[in-house]
């Protein structure tokens, strides 16, 4: 299988917004997802986001997939068939056309946690 390039609208992510946070030095713009709201699930490693890509047939920007998000088993058996029809398109896939570019950095070692503004990295 090729490689496969991916762009998701994180906003469409139940409760997500962005705004401004002010840490110790300077204000950044921050995207803000509730956990709980957004139906994510924190382990030991991260906190992770469930995706299932579908596939797609004649598409006309060559997108192979679209992309949405895997709700918890309670969560899904919770909602109607018309909230089931509404889980948003979270973005798509398409082969990737240009080689991959090496990161030098892991993100998951790169994650920070805080529990006040008084602790932001910034």
């Amino acid at each position: 299988m090729a490689n496969q390039s991916i762009k998701l609208n994180l906003l469409a992510l139940k409760g997500a917004f962005v705004t401004n946070l002010k840490g110790k030095a300077e204000t950044k713009q921050c995207l803000i997802i509730p956990v709980s709201d957004a139906d994510l699930y924190v382990g030991q490693k991260g906190c992770y986001l469930n995706l299932t890509a579908y596939e797609t047939q004649n598409s006309k920007y060559g997108d192979t997939h679209f992309v949405r998000q895997e709700l918890s088993k309670d969560t899904y058996a919770a909602l109607t068939d018309e909230q089931r029809k509404a889980i948003p398109i979270m973005g798509n896939m398409k082969p990737q056309v240009f080689q991959p570019q090496e990161t030098a950095q892991n993100f998951l070692d790169a994650a920070y946690v805080v529990d006040s503004e008084e602790e932001l990295p910034f």
